[in-house]
């Protein structure tokens, strides 16, 4: 496969997310109307559950994203730390490392712990 191929099937992929973004979205809306018509107690019997929603609509942007700007020709790990889901982009990184034994530069390592308040 040629990078012309893979290109344009990032490309397409990141299309087809976005699409299936739009749809869960519709659904997430559909929901929260059906959720109005509920009594305040059965309401917050469904709204933890539907929120499931938002997350999925979160997930499915970000992975639209990533292909996208791999399509694009943007760095993989550029487009990897660009993810605005920080367990995804985790998770993404480790896959995308897996079996390179190389040690990453010092730019793309953890800076360390984050101390707020001492």
């Amino acid at each position: 496969m040629s990078d012309h191929d893979i290109h344009a099937l990032l490309k397409a992929v990141a299309e087809e997310l976005s699409d299936i973004r739009a749809g869960v979205q519709q659904a997430g809306d559909l929901m929260g109307e059906i959720l109005s018509k509920l009594s305040p107690q059965d309401r917050l019997a469904f709204l933890a559950r539907t929120q499931t929603f938002d997350v999925l609509v979160q997930r499915l942007e970000a992975l639209s994203g990533l292909s996208a700007s791999l399509a694009d020709n943007q760095p993989m790990d550029t487009a990897l730390a660009a993810l605005p889901l920080a367990e995804m982009a985790e998770r993404l990184q480790e896959a995308a490392h897996r079996g390179n034994t190389a040690p990453r530069p010092q730019s793309e390592q953890a800076a360390g712990e984050l101390h707020l308040f001492d």
